[in-house]
């Protein structure tokens, strides 16, 4: 009994100093010195007189940092977000520090294990759990663009940078790469920023960053751009090519005049139209992007089109997907592919017909509502037949068609 009381007080004594023994205080590390002259901050763990590191991901030059009170001093210009983020770290440690008592577990590497996912994962690592979430939550599209913005990284270098030290010089430096350097224009700049923001509004809710690195970031306003279209001439320059009849270019013809001549359906409800969506010689189906319900009156020029293809066994109508997907991210994924195939037929065809325009598959959209509203149809009904869910998306969709129709109307009343 006396032996049992004995070791019960040693092991009770020993993890009563083992407690005590564990500290916590953040350090210059100064053989981690970098070519900038700059030392990274690190959370020494230290336990019986051995120590542990953990980076802060904080990097500093030396007459920067108050050792005594471990704190960014005041001359550096970003001394109270970067102290605020100390104090929050050190938070967390002691946090954990806490818990790993009450458990009995407390020791330095297990203490240094529980906090450094917390603060050094790779933006590269982090950007594509990110892009997976993307993906699981079947934002193709998102998942998509947001591959290119992490090669855009990777270009730059800033994949192995830590997510917790994105802040306002990482965000201006990473778009005056994008202008300078990669040559994006305003608006693609504009959204690879977006889908930037995206990420770090997720890192802040993991716990990854403690501010919003955007919040001081002046944004890019949009810029108008001019929409490449057809006029009613060069649609029937493409009607009258000489093309082989089944050949790709003749299929991809039919598809974009298809388009064109059903109000610029788009390029994805087109790859997944069905017999089924014929009924009482209408086309009836739910756009893809909005789930708007369109129903659109089948004419000739339709008839023409739908009678080279499926309109009555199973499947799709035109052959552009072979098989059904259950999967609808891989579907979208396989309309896509698609998609840049289609695209680049469709410049072939406009170099045959002598057409200039940078032609893609949604310039039959364009297309259509340029030629609706020279030809008088009211902003109601094209609003309709593209399916606009109001009438400002469509003022906005056609304002730059609007100054072209009035630089006509002026020249014609001055000349």
């Amino acid at each position: 009994m006396l032996g049992y009381a004995k070791n019960l007080c040693t092991i009770l004594c020993t993890k009563k100093y083992k407690d005590m023994s564990v500290t916590l205080r953040f350090t210059q590390l100064k053989r981690k010195k970098r070519k900038d002259g700059s030392i990274p901050i690190y959370l020494r763990i230290t336990e019986n007189g051995r120590s542990r590191y953990l980076s802060s991901g904080i990097s500093i030059q030396e007459n920067e940092w108050n050792p005594k009170k471990e704190t960014v001093r005041k001359s550096h210009p970003l001394s109270v977000k970067y102290n605020a983020e100390l104090t929050k770290f050190k938070i967390k440690a002691e946090g954990e520090k806490s818990e790993l008592r009450q458990d009995g577990e407390l020791d330095a590497s297990t203490l240094k294990d529980r906090l450094n996912f917390n603060k050094n994962i790779p933006l590269g690592e982090y950007g594509k759990k990110y892009r997976e979430q993307l993906k699981e939550n079947d934002r193709y599209w998102e998942h998509k663009h947001f591959g290119v913005l992490l090669n855009d990284l990777g270009k730059m270098g800033l994949l192995l940078t830590p997510v917790s030290r994105i802040d306002q010089k990482f965000i201006e430096d990473f778009k005056e790469f994008l202008f300078n350097e990669i040559g994006n224009a305003n608006n693609t700049v504009r959204k690879k920023l977006q889908r930037l923001k995206g990420l770090t509004n997720q890192a802040i809710k993991d716990g990854y960053l403690s501010n919003d690195p955007f919040q001081f970031v002046e944004s890019i306003k949009r810029e108008s751009s001019t929409k490449a279209k057809l006029s009613v001439e060069q649609i029937e320059k493409i009607k009258d090519l000489p093309l082989k009849k089944g050949s790709f270019q003749w299929h991809v013809r039919n598809y974009f005049l298809f388009s064109y001549e059903m109000a610029g359906i788009r390029f994805s409800d087109l790859c997944t139209l069905t017999p089924d969506n014929l009924i009482d010689g209408r086309l009836r189906y739910s756009m893809n992007k909005t789930g708007t319900e369109k129903s659109i009156k089948l004419r000739p020029a339709h008839f023409d089109i739908l009678s080279h293809y499926n309109t009555e066994s199973e499947g799709y109508i035109f052959p552009l997907i072979q098989q059904n997907y259950t999967d609808e991210f891989a579907l979208k994924r396989k309309i896509s592919s698609k998609n840049v195939l289609v695209n680049k037929a469709l410049k072939t065809i406009a170099d045959k017909a002598g057409i200039k325009e940078n032609i893609s598959f949604h310039v039959s959209r364009h297309s259509f509502a340029h030629n609706a509203l020279k030809k008088g149809m009211d902003l109601y009904a094209i609003s309709k037949a593209l399916g606009h869910s109001g009438l400002k998306i469509t003022e906005q969709y056609l304002k730059n068609f609007d100054e072209e129709m009035l630089d006509t109307a002026m020249d014609k009343f001055f000349a």
